[in-house]
C-alpha cells in the first residue's frame, strides 16, 4: 500500500509540475511535443486517483484554448473516447463541467476540419478556394443533418480572456448549445453547433447576459464568394424589449389627423369638450373650438 500511495504522490506531482507549465501559453506547445506526456493523458483519464485526473483536465482546458494545439490532441485517437467515458464515470460536477468543455472545443475543431476537407475533396473546390482568396479563409460549416451553425462577433474593445470563459461556459449551458468554439483572429468570434430550432437572439440574450453590450450575427452568403452579412444587436435594445420599452415598430411615426388624441377620462376639458371636438376635423379644430369657447 505504501508503494502505491508513494507512487500516486508522484504521479500527481509531475502532473502538477505539467499543469503549471501549461499555465503559460507559450509553453504549451512544448509539452504538446513531449510524446511520453501525449501518449499518457488518455490514461490518465482513467486513473484510480481523483487528483490524477482533476489535474488532467485542468491541463486539458488550457491546452484546448487554442485551435493549433487541439489539432495536435486530435492525433490521439484514443483522447475523445477516453473523455467521453471519463464523462459518464466522473461524478464531481466541476471536474464533469470541464470534461464537457474540452470535449466541445475538440468537436469543434474536429467537425470544422472534417468540413474543409469535404470541400477539398469536391470537384470544384479548387475555383471555390480561388473565390475564397479575398475572404483569407474558406466558409467552414458544419456537418450533420440534425445541426446547424451559427456564428457570433464580438466588439474586440469589450473583448478579453475573463469575458471569453464566461461566455463560453454560459453558452455550453444553454438548451439547444451542441458545442462551442472561440477564435480571436482576427477579431473575436463565437462559432456554435446548435439545434436547428434555436436562433440567433437567443444566443444574443446569453452573450448580453454574460456582460457583452454588442454582437453580430455573422452570415455567408450564397454563391461560395466568401462574401458576410452582420446583423447588429445590442443589449440596451434587448433589455428595452424585455422590459416593456417601445420599439421602433410598436407606434406609427405619425399622429393621424383623423384621429383624436385625447381620453376624456383624464383629461382637463370637459367631456362635453371632448365629445364636440370628436365631431371636428382633427386636433387642430377642436384645439380652434376650445379658444374660441374661452376666449369668446
Amino acid at each position: 500500500m505504501t508503494e502505491t500511495a508513494n507512487a500516486t504522490a508522484d504521479k500527481i506531482k509531475t502532473i502538477r509540475a505539467y499543469y503549471k507549465l501549461c499555465q503559460k501559453p507559450e509553453n504549451r506547445g512544448i509539452v504538446l511535443k513531449d510524446k511520453t506526456f501525449f501518449n499518457t493523458l488518455p490514461t490518465l483519464l482513467k486513473d484510480d486517483s481523483s487528483d490524477v485526473i482533476r489535474y488532467t483536465v485542468k491541463i486539458l482546458v488550457l491546452l484546448t484554448e487554442q485551435s493549433d494545439n487541439i489539432e495536435q490532441l486530435l492525433k490521439s485517437t484514443e483522447l475523445l473516447p477516453a473523455l467521453t467515458e471519463a464523462c459518464e464515470n466522473i461524478t464531481n460536477p466541476s471536474v464533469n463541467y470541464n470534461l464537457v468543455l474540452v470535449s466541445s472545443r475538440i468537436r469543434a475543431v474536429k467537425n470544422s476540419l472534417e468540413a474543409r476537407r469535404a470541400e477539398q475533396n469536391e470537384p470544384l473546390a479548387d475555383a471555390v478556394k480561388e473565390l475564397d482568396k479575398g475572404a483569407g479563409t474558406l466558409h467552414r460549416k458544419f456537418v450533420g443533418r440534425k445541426s446547424k451553425q451559427i456564428i457570433m462577433e464580438f466588439d474586440v474593445e469589450e473583448f478579453d480572456e475573463a469575458k471569453k470563459r464566461d461566455v463560453e461556459r454560459s453558452l455550453l449551458k444553454k438548451k439547444g448549445v451542441i458545442s462551442v468554439y472561440i477564435t480571436e483572429s482576427p477579431v473575436p468570434r463565437a462559432v456554435l453547433r446548435t439545434i436547428p430550432s434555436l436562433e440567433a437572439k437567443e444566443i444574443a440574450l446569453v452573450v448580453f447576459a454574460a456582460g457583452f453590450e454588442y454582437v453580430a450575427q455573422i452570415v455567408k452568403m450564397p454563391g461560395g464568394g466568401g462574401e458576410e452579412e452582420k446583423f447588429e444587436m445590442y443589449a440596451s435594445e434587448a433589455q428595452n424589449s424585455k422590459m416593456g420599452g417601445v420599439a421602433s415598430g410598436d407606434y406609427p411615426d405619425y399622429l393621424d389627423d383623423d384621429v383624436l388624441h385625447v381620453d376624456p377620462a383624464s383629461c382637463v376639458i370637459t367631456n362635453e369638450m371632448a365629445a364636440h371636438g370628436a365631431q371636428e376635423n382633427g386636433w387642430f379644430s377642436s384645439i380652434t373650438s376650445f379658444v374660441k369657447t374661452s376666449f369668446w
